[in-house]
């Protein structure tokens, strides 16, 4: 699961489908998925809901700093995926993963 979804990031990254950090999170028109790390700080994870709430948008909290490796770049802790057919594939492999949850509004686990 994790490698896969690995690979689906690396070709977000490749077609230049993906956004870094909050605040270019929340210059976004649009975006198909937002992934954050679990450190998250607070402040930044109610910016990211809003920012959920904006795009109507899934948001996977991923546990254990794992997208900082996913994405070979240990100090982001948050992404937008512009492309809505990545998203959804994202969206599939996470499913059932113990490092992947879906978090509903509200900012709190």
């Amino acid at each position: 699961m994790i490698r896969k979804i690995g690979a689906y990031l690396g070709f977000c990254i490749r077609s230049g489908k993906i956004v870094y950090g909050v605040d270019e999170i929340e210059k976004q028109k649009k975006a198909a998925l937002i992934l954050i790390d679990e450190e998250l700080g607070e402040s930044s994870k109610k910016s990211v809901v809003k920012a959920k709430e904006k795009f109507a948008a899934p948001l996977l909290v991923v546990t254990g700093g794992v997208l900082g490796e996913l994405l070979h770049k240990p100090a982001v802790k948050a992404v937008a995926i512009k492309e809505k057919n990545l998203a959804s594939a994202i969206l599939s492999a996470a499913e059932g993963s113990d490092k992947f949850k879906s978090m509903s509004s509200g900012g709190n686990d």
